[in-house]
């Protein structure tokens, strides 16, 4: 059968249109299965982490978002710093929606025992707060705002003793009373690490210990509180390393303050006070004495005092978030 010109140049155009939807189509499949493959993937439990689904519902669509969190070995602990260039922080005082409570805290190791927090701040005036104020530490509406590095000389990075993480948040202890006070903050603000460093005080046997993985670094006789302004007890963290400004003075030569209060005293003063920005505010702390004779007795404000020779040796091996469990 013989084709006219007219009807080959017409079944022509329509072989290459084919042709070219068949290439387009490639494309297509091929760009999709290329953006499924670059889609991040959901990450693989382990089999020593534990999940949990949360379904978090919103008025267009409800979302499942996997919780995945890992305890720690036994004698280590979760230390959260700021990141450099945050000067200010915003932690909150109720958890952020979705948190989910029933969840086992990622850092309480079951090895470690806890000390039992004595509470005698829950009636007294909270701190900071606008009537007992703190320098770098101030309370919102919604909770707190920290300075970074906080107020003490030299200025150090603000740290916190980490409680728990899930999602894009971490529960963290904070410098504020009452004592055992926690906080959520955002995750992307931390720079997470670990130490199986602590200390551990004893008040009735009036002494100090430094751990290391459950080996023991460093001990010392202390001075505690007076039973009118008992050293208070609980779990704390070492916030900053203070060298002092008079050596010779009440502080001793250096001060590891902790993340705690006095739970007898609203201000401060006296003896220990050196003209330091919180000088008046009753922050706990380890430190030395000008006063060696009250070593081994009830005799301070609630502060644990060593030695001065004691409490430099100590201040080498301690750093910042540092747990202090101190026992009754």
């Amino acid at each position: 059968m013989t084709i006219s010109p007219q009807r080959r140049r017409a079944l022509i155009w329509a072989a290459v249109a084919l042709l070219a939807g068949a290439v387009v189509t490639t494309q297509v499949v091929a760009s999709l299965n290329a953006t499924e493959s670059a889609q991040p993937q959901a990450p693989q439990q382990s089999s020593s982490s534990t999940s949990t689904t949360a379904n978090t519902t919103s008025t267009s669509s409800t979302t499942s978002v996997v919780i995945q969190y890992q305890p720690l070995p036994p004698d280590t602990h979760e230390v959260a710093t700021v990141r450099s260039f945050y000067t200010q922080v915003q932690v909150q005082a109720a958890p952020p929606a979705g948190w989910d409570q029933s969840l086992t805290p990622v850092i309480s190791p079951a090895a470690d025992p806890a000390a039992p927090r004595s509470a005698e701040d829950l009636a007294r005036v909270p701190i900071p707060s606008v009537d007992y104020p703190v320098s770098g530490r101030a309370v919102t509406p919604t909770g707190w705002v920290l300075s970074n590095p906080g107020t003490y000389s030299p200025p150090q990075p603000l740290v916190f003793g980490v409680v728990s993480r899930q999602g894009l948040w971490s529960e963290v202890a904070l410098p504020v009373r009452p004592n055992g006070t926690t906080g959520w903050i955002r995750s992307e603000l931390l720079v997470l690490s670990t130490t199986q460093k602590e200390l551990v005080i004893s008040v009735a046997d009036r002494s100090i210990r430094l751990l290391e993985a459950g080996q023991e670094l460093f001990s010392a006789p202390i001075s505690v509180g007076r039973p009118n302004t008992p050293t208070p007890t609980g779990s704390f963290y070492v916030t900053d390393i203070v060298p002092s400004i008079n050596p010779t003075g009440g502080y001793g030569p250096v001060a590891l303050a902790l993340n705690g209060y006095s739970e007898a005293m609203d201000s401060f003063g006296g003896e220990d006070a050196e003209g330091a920005a919180d000088s008046l505010a009753p922050v706990l702390a380890i430190h030395g004495t000008n006063r060696p004779d009250s070593i081994g007795r009830a005799a301070s404000n609630g502060c644990p005092r060593l030695f001065n020779e004691a409490v430099l040796q100590l201040a080498a091996l301690v750093p910042a978030g540092t747990p202090v469990h101190i026992f009754p």
